[in-house]
Protein backbone atom coordinates (compact mmCIF):
# COMPACT_ATOMS: atom_id res chain seq x y z
CA UNK A 1 0.00 0.00 0.00
CA UNK A 2 1.13 3.52 -0.56
CA UNK A 3 1.21 5.81 2.34
CA UNK A 4 1.46 8.79 0.75
CA UNK A 5 -1.76 8.13 -0.67
CA UNK A 6 -5.25 8.68 1.01
CA UNK A 7 -8.87 8.27 0.59
CA UNK A 8 -9.84 10.72 2.88
CA UNK A 9 -9.09 14.65 3.26
CA UNK A 10 -9.02 16.33 6.92
CA UNK A 11 -10.28 13.08 8.55
CA UNK A 12 -13.61 13.04 6.00
CA UNK A 13 -14.51 10.96 3.51
CA UNK A 14 -17.95 12.79 2.35
CA UNK A 15 -18.37 16.35 0.84
CA UNK A 16 -20.38 18.35 -0.53
CA UNK A 17 -21.33 19.00 -4.33
CA UNK A 18 -18.96 21.91 -4.52
CA UNK A 19 -16.13 20.41 -3.00
CA UNK A 20 -16.03 16.65 -5.10
CA UNK A 21 -16.17 20.06 -7.80
CA UNK A 22 -13.55 22.30 -6.30
CA UNK A 23 -11.32 18.87 -5.76
CA UNK A 24 -11.62 17.48 -9.23
CA UNK A 25 -11.00 21.27 -10.97
CA UNK A 26 -7.63 20.77 -8.68
CA UNK A 27 -6.33 17.90 -10.23
CA UNK A 28 -7.32 19.39 -13.84
CA UNK A 29 -5.42 22.33 -13.22
CA UNK A 30 -1.79 19.99 -13.57
CA UNK A 31 -2.66 19.10 -17.12
CA UNK A 32 -2.93 21.51 -20.22
CA UNK A 33 -5.15 18.59 -21.57
CA UNK A 34 -8.04 20.26 -19.99
CA UNK A 35 -7.52 23.54 -21.51
CA UNK A 36 -9.02 22.01 -24.86
CA UNK A 37 -12.09 20.91 -23.47
CA UNK A 38 -15.40 23.39 -23.37
CA UNK A 39 -15.69 23.98 -19.55
CA UNK A 40 -19.57 23.11 -20.01
CA UNK A 41 -18.79 19.49 -21.09
CA UNK A 42 -16.29 19.52 -18.24
CA UNK A 43 -18.82 20.96 -15.86
CA UNK A 44 -21.66 18.73 -16.86
CA UNK A 45 -19.26 15.46 -16.80
CA UNK A 46 -18.24 16.33 -13.03
CA UNK A 47 -21.54 17.47 -12.15
CA UNK A 48 -23.46 14.29 -13.32
CA UNK A 49 -20.70 12.28 -11.96
CA UNK A 50 -21.03 13.74 -8.46
CA UNK A 51 -25.08 13.69 -8.39
CA UNK A 52 -24.77 9.44 -9.02
CA UNK A 53 -21.86 9.34 -6.47
CA UNK A 54 -19.81 7.61 -9.33
CA UNK A 55 -16.23 9.76 -8.62
CA UNK A 56 -13.87 8.77 -5.88
CA UNK A 57 -11.02 11.02 -5.13
CA UNK A 58 -7.50 10.15 -3.71
CA UNK A 59 -5.81 12.86 -1.59
CA UNK A 60 -2.12 13.78 -0.40
CA UNK A 61 -0.77 13.55 3.13
CA UNK A 62 -1.35 17.36 3.08
CA UNK A 63 -4.90 16.44 2.13
CA UNK A 64 -4.81 17.89 -1.37
CA UNK A 65 -6.26 16.23 -4.48
CA UNK A 66 -4.25 13.84 -5.63
CA UNK A 67 -6.65 11.69 -8.63
CA UNK A 68 -10.04 10.91 -9.35
CA UNK A 69 -11.60 8.90 -11.50
CA UNK A 70 -15.10 8.63 -12.41
CA UNK A 71 -17.27 6.38 -14.28
CA UNK A 72 -21.06 5.51 -15.70
CA UNK A 73 -22.56 2.37 -15.73
CA UNK A 74 -24.65 2.22 -19.53
CA UNK A 75 -26.94 -0.03 -21.56
CA UNK A 76 -25.43 -1.62 -24.66
CA UNK A 77 -27.51 1.25 -26.70
CA UNK A 78 -25.10 4.13 -24.71
CA UNK A 79 -22.32 2.08 -25.03
CA UNK A 80 -22.19 2.00 -28.67
CA UNK A 81 -22.80 6.05 -28.89
CA UNK A 82 -20.01 6.51 -26.12
CA UNK A 83 -17.16 4.34 -28.28
CA UNK A 84 -18.68 6.30 -31.77
CA UNK A 85 -18.12 9.67 -30.27
CA UNK A 86 -16.48 10.00 -27.00
CA UNK A 87 -17.48 13.55 -26.52
CA UNK A 88 -20.97 12.37 -26.26
CA UNK A 89 -22.98 13.99 -23.20
CA UNK A 90 -24.96 11.71 -21.07
CA UNK A 91 -28.54 11.95 -20.07
CA UNK A 92 -28.56 12.19 -16.10
CA UNK A 93 -30.51 8.99 -16.58
CA UNK A 94 -27.51 7.05 -18.72
CA UNK A 95 -25.42 7.11 -16.00
CA UNK A 96 -26.74 4.05 -13.60
CA UNK A 97 -28.63 2.76 -16.32
CA UNK A 98 -27.10 -0.17 -17.20
CA UNK A 99 -24.19 -3.03 -16.14
CA UNK A 100 -21.22 -1.94 -18.20
CA UNK A 101 -19.09 -0.05 -16.44
CA UNK A 102 -17.11 2.71 -18.02
CA UNK A 103 -14.49 4.58 -16.85
CA UNK A 104 -14.81 8.11 -18.57
CA UNK A 105 -12.66 10.44 -16.95
CA UNK A 106 -9.06 9.98 -15.15
CA UNK A 107 -6.96 12.74 -13.86
CA UNK A 108 -3.92 12.66 -11.45
CA UNK A 109 -1.36 14.86 -10.65
CA UNK A 110 1.95 14.35 -12.94
CA UNK A 111 4.00 11.41 -11.58
CA UNK A 112 1.35 9.63 -9.52
CA UNK A 113 -0.56 7.70 -12.32
CA UNK A 114 0.62 4.03 -11.62
CA UNK A 115 0.54 4.31 -8.08
CA UNK A 116 -3.87 6.30 -8.31
CA UNK A 117 -4.47 3.42 -11.06
CA UNK A 118 -3.30 0.80 -8.40
CA UNK A 119 -5.19 1.97 -5.40
CA UNK A 120 -8.52 2.76 -7.92
CA UNK A 121 -8.16 -0.60 -9.08
CA UNK A 122 -8.12 -2.03 -5.69
CA UNK A 123 -10.91 -0.11 -4.16
CA UNK A 124 -12.93 -0.66 -6.80
CA UNK A 125 -15.19 1.98 -6.37
CA UNK A 126 -17.35 1.16 -9.49
CA UNK A 127 -18.00 -2.05 -8.23
CA UNK A 128 -17.63 -5.61 -9.31
CA UNK A 129 -17.32 -6.42 -13.22
CA UNK A 130 -15.20 -5.89 -16.03
CA UNK A 131 -14.22 -1.94 -16.68
CA UNK A 132 -14.00 -0.65 -20.04
CA UNK A 133 -12.44 3.23 -20.92
CA UNK A 134 -11.17 4.66 -24.46
CA UNK A 135 -7.57 5.41 -24.80
CA UNK A 136 -6.60 8.77 -26.52
CA UNK A 137 -6.79 6.82 -30.04
CA UNK A 138 -10.48 5.17 -29.37
CA UNK A 139 -9.19 2.06 -28.79
CA UNK A 140 -11.04 0.11 -25.99
CA UNK A 141 -9.42 -0.79 -22.84
CA UNK A 142 -10.25 -3.45 -20.61
CA UNK A 143 -9.97 -3.92 -16.70
CA UNK A 144 -10.54 -7.21 -15.55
Amino acid sequence: MTLYIRETAGGQDQWSDYEQLGFAVSCMLHHRNYSLHPIKSVQERLIFAIQHGQIKFLFDTNDQPLAYVLWACLTEDTETQLQRDPGFPLHPSEWNEGDRIWLLDFCCRPGFAPQAIKRFNKLKPWGEGQVRWQNRKRKVMTLA
